[in-house]
């Protein structure tokens, strides 16, 4: 039985305190991103599954439409924003600069807001960087910002011939003992090790170690951590990305990404836990 208070788990609800806390978050944001030459843009919240073949292995919560078309809901802001300006609105504007603030679905009933910003046809990923670190300062945060790089594990594997999903484990033990190199690389942690590391790496790695430290150095941020061997499978960050962390949870995540052919870079930010962190936080003082 279904009591009348009962809400679906996943579901968001936002009233008095913690309304007012996500619409300051927002507003917050908006203001940055303008500043910074971003226009704001809201994609359907119905989508076609056949345009989100970069999610087909994943839980999307999916139904028949007119015509007998499959439609999802909204379940990555990023795959829309993109497909839908350079595929539908790119003969009106050329403007490089967009920002959303929507929320995303999970199956079943899973609800999760962001704000997001996408920067096309950006080779630099510094710039996002920048600016989600700047909306966390003017939200009195500073979470830690961990650095990596999703080809040097792929290039570790390929050069190794093990399997990727190898470095999805938590345990790198035994990823450490197949090459001395590769035990240089989980013991990184600070810059200085990062600079010290990439004299005694293979050339096959120099490249990429050397995009994480530029990417670091045009971003100065103390609370920085690198973790060039880190893999995170089942997203579209395939080079450079970065993840916001405070109280063991995930506030930001970033990176370099091509989607419909377009090169370009963007961060999501996790509003509900923000509004989380913020809510304990006041409920201390």
């Amino acid at each position: 039985m279904i009591l009348d208070h009962e809400l679906p788990q996943g579901s968001k609800l936002y009233f008095g305190k913690s309304a007012r806390l996500k619409r300051d978050i927002e507003s917050k944001a908006i203001r940055i991103l303008y500043d910074n030459d971003y226009k704001e843009i809201a994609t359907p919240i119905f989508s076609f599954l056949s345009h989100q073949d970069d999610f087909s292995n994943r839980d999307m919560i999916c139904f028949s439409g007119e015509g007998n078309h499959q439609i999802v809901l909204r379940y990555d802001s990023t795959i829309d924003v993109m497909r839908i300006i350079t595929k539908r609105i790119a003969r009106s504007t050329s403007h490089k600069k967009w920002f959303y603030i929507q929320p995303v679905y999970d199956y079943p009933t899973t609800e999760l807001h962001q704000i997001g910003a996408e920067f096309l046809d950006s080779v630099s990923l510094t710039p996002v960087m920048g600016l989600s670190a700047m909306i966390m300062s003017e939200l009195g945060l500073r979470p830690i910002l961990q650095i990596c790089n999703q080809k040097i594990p792929l290039l570790c594997a390929q050069h190794l011939n093990l399997d990727i999903q190898e470095f999805n484990n938590p345990d790198m033990e035994s990823i450490a003992s197949k090459e001395h190199f590769l035990k240089d690389l989980i013991e990184v942690n600070t810059r200085e090790d990062l600079e010290r590391c990439i004299k005694n790496m293979p050339h096959f790695l120099t490249k990429e170690l050397e995009a994480m430290l530029e990417c670091a150095s045009f971003c100065e941020y103390k609370e920085s951590i690198f973790s060039p061997l880190f893999y995170a499978p089942g997203h579209y960050y395939e080079d450079l990305f970065y993840r916001m962390i405070c109280a063991n949870t995930i506030l930001v995540i970033g990176g370099k990404y091509t989607i419909s052919q377009t090169p370009s870079c963007g961060f999501a930010i996790y509003t509900d836990n923000i509004v989380d962190i913020l809510l304990k936080q006041s409920s201390k003082t």
